[in-house]
């Protein structure tokens, strides 16, 4: 935890506009580091599951997921929550969480709902009376902080299966949220490097096609361009001028845990929506 804390303090030493959300993403990432929840491998029917995933469905719409990783998910957002309500965030932040604190007490049940509710359809019920006026943007994020970390054994699960099954699609195998960021990697030595695309939701990582965009399928090389950003020689965004979308690339490797993690890169996306493209992938931090 303490590699990751001097990470974020680095990034935001240049990056100052971006304190608030580092200190946000600092409070869930020591509560997920301190958690004592142990790792839980469900048993899924994989033979069955398979070939779903060649056809090309996310694994959560072809499972039905088991009990304890949702306890553990809930177990987890009512510890992140809880020390959310008591860090020193901005004031609207806070009482949001408060006020969440107070509902998730006098509900036992309802943080399992939540993290059932997001798994299914990426939202929460807004007239949900028991959540009140608490942003419902703010508890999808909330809840994909703690899914991420309880759906781990099942994404590794995942990634051993697609090293034969290989997915190649915009679309995340877990979840089916489509990407936030993505990264240059090197697979094998002398063959290059291959783009791999970040999950905006539950943090899955996939490889897809170094060149295209993940978001119509567009192959059409002189209509993909790249803006360059001066200040971030690491960081780069990859447009494409059929669906006007664009999508943030790391460039290079060692500092994934910050730089994927999509809070870290928030400037750039006000880079590229000046340039006139859109955010398609799924929003997690407002601008």
């Amino acid at each position: 935890m303490g590699n990751l804390q001097e990470a974020i303090k680095d990034w935001i030493k240049d990056r100052p506009y971006l304190r608030e959300v580092a200190k946000l993403q600092e409070t869930i990432a020591t509560v997920i580091e301190g958690n004592s929840i142990q790792e839980h491998q469900a048993g899924y029917d994989w033979k069955n599951v398979v070939p779903e995933i060649k056809k090309g469905i996310p694994v959560l719409k072809a499972i039905k997921i088991d009990s304890k990783t949702i306890e553990n998910a809930a177990d987890l957002l009512i510890d992140i929550v809880d020390a959310l309500a008591a860090a020193s965030l901005p004031e609207k932040m806070v009482q949001h969480c408060q006020k969440m604190q107070s509902v998730l007490l006098e509900n036992a049940e309802l943080a399992g709902h939540i993290i059932a509710e997001v798994i299914e359809s990426n939202s929460v019920q807004p007239n949900d009376p028991s959540l009140g006026e608490i942003d419902e943007g703010f508890i999808v994020f909330l809840a994909w902080s703690s899914l991420s970390e309880a759906l781990k054994p099942l994404k590794s699960k995942v990634t051993e299966l697609l090293k034969d099954n290989k997915w190649r699609r915009g679309y995340c195998p877990v979840c089916g949220q489509l990407p936030a960021m993505g990264q240059l990697v090197r697979v094998e030595k002398d063959r290059g490097r291959e783009r791999e695309l970040v999950c905006g939701c539950c943090q899955m990582r996939w490889q897809y096609r170094r060149i295209g965009c993940p978001y119509c399928d567009n192959l059409e090389q002189e209509t993909l361009k790249i803006i360059e950003v001066a200040e971030e020689p690491d960081l780069r965004i990859d447009t494409c001028e059929k669906c006007r979308s664009y999508l943030k690339i790391y460039t290079n490797e060692g500092n994934e845990q910050v730089i994927l993690a999509d809070w870290s890169t928030l400037h750039l996306d006000l880079i590229g929506e000046k340039n006139g493209f859109k955010r398609t992938g799924y929003r997690m931090y407002g601008l």
